[in-house]
């Protein structure tokens, strides 16, 4: 049994620009700032967490309270809602419902979720684009600052709900921080990117990037590759 964890904005959820520029938009009308840097790597975690927080020290040489977080959490929920109705929903990356139908189904992998994000947000994103959440472990940037981190206790919680020592781990993501903090963590990793950024993807050691999940066949091979099941595969 092979454990299968997803990133959330970009690689289950079309929603990578509406989350960056509510979260711009949000840390100006909670806090007032302005000019922000939204070159995500040049944060040490791509997590909403840490950016805050290092957005909060730049800016005022502290760390944000508990109510700051919370307010800004709330607002920045509100403007994902507002946006996303704006645009008539969060749409899924095309295939992902029929991908995780197929893995949730399957005897050989399980399914967690693991995503930089807030998990309201994430929660949020996943219901809009009617993709499954019930009875999945999960693990979000409430949980953690780091992405490995967030890795980890996704994974600790997919052991915990399975029942199952998982010693392999697939990691499904769309940006470079993804792979980067997947190969700290000892996983194997397919992306989901086009164009420039499944190049930087290959340039960071990828093998498999898909644009999407609608080459269903190639992609559960690439799982095949990556965790060395060669046979005996029970897809429905």
């Amino acid at each position: 049994m092979k454990l299968v964890m997803f990133d959330i904005d970009g690689t289950l959820t079309e929603s990578n620009n509406l989350d960056n520029e509510s979260y711009l938009q949000a840390l100006y009308e909670v806090f007032g700032f302005s000019e922000v840097s939204s070159d995500w790597t040049s944060y040490t975690h791509v997590t909403d967490a840490c950016i805050l927080k290092e957005i909060f020290q730049s800016k005022l040489d502290r760390i944000p309270s508990f109510r700051e977080i919370e307010a800004f959490q709330q607002r920045f929920l509100e403007l994902l809602v507002d946006g996303a109705k704006a645009h008539g929903g969060v749409k899924a990356i095309p295939g992902s419902s029929n991908i995780l139908k197929k893995l949730l189904a399957s005897g050989d992998y399980q399914v967690a979720y693991a995503g930089g994000g807030w998990a309201a947000s994430a929660i949020f994103k996943l219901k809009s684009a009617d993709l499954p959440i019930d009875n999945i472990p999960c693990a979000f940037s409430d949980d953690e600052d780091s992405r490995e981190g967030i890795m980890a206790i996704a994974h600790s919680r997919a052991e915990t709900y399975y029942n199952h020592l998982f010693s392999e781990v697939i990691y499904i993501g769309d940006g470079v921080w993804d792979i980067r903090s997947a190969q700290k963590s000892g996983y194997s990793f397919i992306g989901i990117a086009s164009d420039r950024q499944a190049q930087a993807l290959f340039n960071e050691g990828a093998t498999d990037v898909f644009p999407n999940y609608d080459d269903c066949e190639s992609f559960l091979l690439a799982l095949k590759k990556a965790t060395g099941i060669t046979k005996g595969d029970t897809f429905s």
